[in-house]
């Protein structure tokens, strides 16, 4: 059931905003279909603040906390669950370089606007139904999500990275900026629905020391030593 924590917090928490001049979005995240215990576990609290090129992403939940900024440079990443604090940091290179190369293996969706309105947040918005393809090779399936998205926000062309972020399906060619996403899925035999809804848009002037973090007690990485422990880990597992 952690696994289904990690996943509400990064299906919509990590979104890359650049070039945005002072927006703070809040969103709330909750997974529908859950047994009521662990219910709670899977509601995240999403703040993103967006200034220039720069941008900040934190998640907050019952079972941790998690915190993405980019400064347009360096990505800086850091996890907190459970008392045990880690991190890692990206560089704009690394970061280009795995967009190509997950570009190169990623099949994109197929985007059908309708004619559906509604207001989220003070916006008008627009219904999107987004078809994607998901699961490895035979397993693959097909994931129908809705989204409502407004053009007032605005997301620059040279913006790259998923708009839905994590493992949230592929907004890269929206045609304007999420304000609620509701995905369906199976968990473990459990179907399920993650709700992504914004609350609240902020378009105050945003303090550069916002953008400001302590790594102090993280245990950091460089994305090269992430990578090889997340290969470690994938082939312990196969070999389970």
């Amino acid at each position: 059931m952690k696994k289904l924590v990690v996943i509400a917090a990064l299906a919509f928490g990590f979104t890359q905003l650049n070039a945005q001049d002072n927006v703070t979005v809040k969103m709330s995240v909750k997974v529908e279909g859950l047994p009521e215990e662990y219910a709670g576990m899977a509601e995240n609290d999403v703040v993103t603040y967006m200034k220039g090129e720069k941008s900040k992403t934190e998640v907050t939940s019952m079972m941790g906390s998690q915190l993405f900024l980019n400064d347009g440079s360096l990505t800086t990443v850091l996890m907190e669950q459970m008392g045990n604090k880690t991190g890692w940091t990206m560089t704009k290179a690394e970061t280009e370089a795995d967009e190509k190369e997950n570009a190169a293996k990623r099949q994109k969706p197929t985007i059908e606007y309708t004619t559906e309105k509604k207001m989220i947040a003070g916006y008008e918005c627009t219904k999107a139904i987004v078809t994607s393809m998901v699961g490895k090779d035979k397993e693959k399936k097909e994931v129908k999500s809705d989204v409502w998205f407004t053009d007032k926000i605005k997301m620059p062309g040279t913006s790259k990275g998923r708009k839905g972020g994590g493992m949230g399906p592929d907004l890269t060619d929206l045609k304007g900026y999420p304000m609620q996403t509701e995905m369906s899925m199976n968990q473990g035999g459990m179907e399920m629905k993650m709700i992504s809804t914004v609350v609240e848009v902020d378009t105050k002037p945003i303090d550069d020391g916002v953008f400001k973090v302590s790594t102090e007690g993280y245990k950091m990485m460089t994305y090269k030593e992430l990578k090889e422990q997340q290969k470690k880990n994938s082939e312990e597992m196969d070999n389970h």
